[in-house]
């Protein structure tokens, strides 16, 4: 290394030069990367400013994800749950008692697309996204619903849902198919009391137009209703009786006086002889216009009840079932109590948590939102066990009895999902979750606003001025050049030596 020259130190010179091409060097990776520094240390005052604007970007960006994950189970949920809306209105339109037409497997066309439809639902409600069954609360690696021949026909010991509904039916008609009521005549007086059991026909109300007739009831417990007759009625007046249905619904039979021939069938009862004759017909004609609306009306009422507690077990519930044998039983519990195995068709999380709470995500700074969803919540289990019951008993094409059993049984099943009834409930899920979606849709907005601006701010302090660099960097190469040539002609060296 040359030390000297004519007495002078040449360090100053080497420095200058080094430090020319040390500057040149950071100012060609700035224009190359477009940052400052390549080291927060090279930020000076702005690393701690820099340093947060990162931390904020990193928490929106991770926010982001949050949403676009959630968003997607979101969108399938919503395409699921609108299917199903659609299902529950399709059964109910063409469930029509209007409509008997049997096809050769003992089923009408109506019962058939139901039961094509339930197994579509029930693949809906197995939908899986990325690896989760968005229908199964919290437990999302579990398929929530069992396939539609095990939740009929039961699975593995257990019994299912055809098991159940046909002992619901024989519990409900009793040993003589009145409705687990029991009516008596003695003298003038004819009696209605309720059996002290679970099923079958309950006592609402009693209307008489009937003179010389007293009614009294319903009263006591068991409810029952007493008709004394102390005189002859007039001819056409009416005594109804309104019972509470298994389901829930009412049935009003009517029974009139007639004077003269009288056809049980109508309802007619006799109003001649005397008045332990007219209570002795009375009871006559009642208990032949309750074993035909048992056996129909009281049908429909059971088996969609049976459905409706095989199907409703949210709130970490199971299906009931009859305790005992069905015609003399007293008592609805759950499978286990009754000790009768059967199969529980939803398998996924079943605690008392709130189903939109099974799932939730971060979306903003201490703000999370809700957004899961049970298979069996009851507003989807009650369309499910509406559009399964419906599906399964098997009619005669030329037998009036199973003509009278099919209307009432499909009537019901319509009104039991019109939109009044069940849609609307099934659209409040779809609300709710959709109140959700919005929410992070909102949230997702505000990142992509918030996140532009930290993400501009951070250019600033991070990045460069490329036409001030670019400037910066001809300057100092004028200046490398201008360096060398001093120093060849100082030490009388060519660049290429030098170098």
């Amino acid at each position: 290394m040359i030390g000297t020259l004519n007495g002078y130190s040449s360090s100053v010179m080497m420095n200058v030069l080094k430090n020319n091409s040390s500057l040149m060097q950071d100012l060609t990776i700035q224009l190359s990367t477009g940052k400052k520094s390549q080291t927060y240390g090279g930020l000076g005052r702005d690393v701690g400013l820099t340093l947060d604007l990162r931390s904020q970007i990193g928490a929106i960006s991770g926010y982001q994800t949050n949403i676009e994950q959630a968003q997607l189970q979101i969108n399938m949920m919503n395409v699921a749950l609108e299917r199903i809306v659609d299902m529950g209105a399709d059964v109910s339109g063409s469930a029509t008692g209007t409509q008997y037409d049997i096809t050769s497997n003992n089923q009408s066309v109506a019962q058939a697309t139901s039961g094509t439809l339930v197994r579509e639902m029930i693949g809906l409600l197995n939908t899986e996204v990325d690896g989760d069954f968005v229908f199964s609360g919290t437990t999302t690696d579990v398929v929530p619903a069992a396939s539609y021949d095990r939740i009929v026909y039961g699975y593995g010991g257990e019994d299912g849902l055809l098991t159940v509904t046909d002992e619901r039916i024989r519990a409900d008609a009793g040993a003589d198919g009145l409705g687990r009521l029991d009516l008596t005549a003695a003298g003038p007086t004819f009696t209605i009391a309720e059996q002290a059991t679970d099923f079958g026909y309950k006592l609402s109300a009693v209307t008489s137009t009937l003179s010389n007739v007293t009614v009294n009831g319903p009263a006591g417990s068991p409810a029952g209703i007493d008709v004394t007759v102390t005189g002859t009625p007039e001819p056409g007046q009416v005594l109804s009786f309104t019972f509470d249905m298994p389901d829930g619904s009412i049935e009003i039979i009517k029974l009139t006086g007639q004077d003269g021939p009288t056809d049980a069938s109508e309802g007619q009862f006799s109003i001649n002889g005397a008045p332990d004759v007219v209570a002795a017909s009375i009871r006559d004609v009642l208990a032949f216009q309750l074993g035909k609306n048992v056996a129909t009306e009281g049908e429909a009422a059971s088996r969609i009840q049976a459905s409706l507690d095989f199907f409703m077990t949210s709130n970490d519930g199971e299906p009931k079932r009859v305790v005992g044998t069905p015609e003399t039983a007293t008592t609805l519990d759950t499978a286990t109590a009754a000790g009768k195995p059967t199969l529980n068709w939803y398998a996924g999380d079943n605690s008392t948590v709130k189903s939109r709470d099974t799932a939730t995500v971060m979306i903003d700074n201490r703000l999370s939102v809700s957004y899961g969803a049970r298979a069996n919540e009851d507003s989807i289990a009650r369309q499910l066990a509406y559009m399964t019951a419906f599906s399964l008993p098997t009619y005669e094409q030329n037998s009036d009895t199973d003509k009278a059993r099919y209307t009432h049984f499909a009537d019901a099943v319509s009104a039991g999902l019109a939109s009044v009834n069940q849609g609307d409930v099934v659209k409040t899920t779809l609300t709710e979750i959709g109140v959700a979606s919005k929410a992070m849709k909102d949230a997702n907005s505000r990142h992509i606003t918030s996140k532009s601006m930290l993400q501009t701010t951070l250019s600033e302090k991070e990045g460069i001025n490329r036409e001030e660099v670019a400037a910066k960097i001809m300057t100092i190469k004028t200046t490398i050049e201008a360096s060398y040539q001093a120093a060849s002609m100082m030490y009388n060296l060519s660049l290429t030596n030098f170098i």
